[in-house]
C-alpha cells in the first residue's frame, strides 16, 4: 500500500508499506495523524526469494558475470533493472562462491 500525506503541501510525505505495517508507521510520529490522505492500493510483491532468484537484475548479473568483473557488472545489472547495487552486489558474491 502506498499512502500519500499532504501532497503538494510543505509536510508532503509519500511511503510506500505493507498494509499490516500502516497504523505503526502512522503512529511513528504525530504528524501523521493528521491531514489529507491518498492511499493507493497494489498487489503484495511475489515471494522476495523467488523474485531474486529469477528477477531481470539477478538475470543481468548472470550474463555479465560470466564476462566481466563483479564490480562492473553489478553496476550495469542495477542501471538495466533498477535494483539497489548493494543487493546485486551480495547476490553477484553468492553467484560467484556458492559454496
Amino acid at each position: 500500500m502506498t499512502v500519500g500525506r499532504e501532497l503538494t503541501k510543505q509536510f508532503e510525505e509519500i511511503a510506500t508499506v505493507p498494509a499490516a505495517d500502516l497504523p505503526a508507521w502512522l503512529q511513528a510520529t504525530p504528524q501523521r495523524q493528521r491531514g489529507e490522505f491518498v492511499l493507493a492500493l497494489h498487489p503484495a510483491p511475489e515471494d522476495t526469494a523467488d523474485a531474486d532468484e529469477h528477477g531481470l537484475g539477478t538475470r543481468a548479473l548472470k550474463l555479465l558475470l560470466a564476462e566481466l568483473p563483479l564490480k562492473t557488472a553489478v553496476r550495469l545489472a542495477a542501471e538495466l533493472s533498477g535494483e539497489p547495487r548493494n543487493a546485486l552486489y551480495e547476490r553477484g558474491l553468492r553467484l560467484k562462491d556458492p559454496g
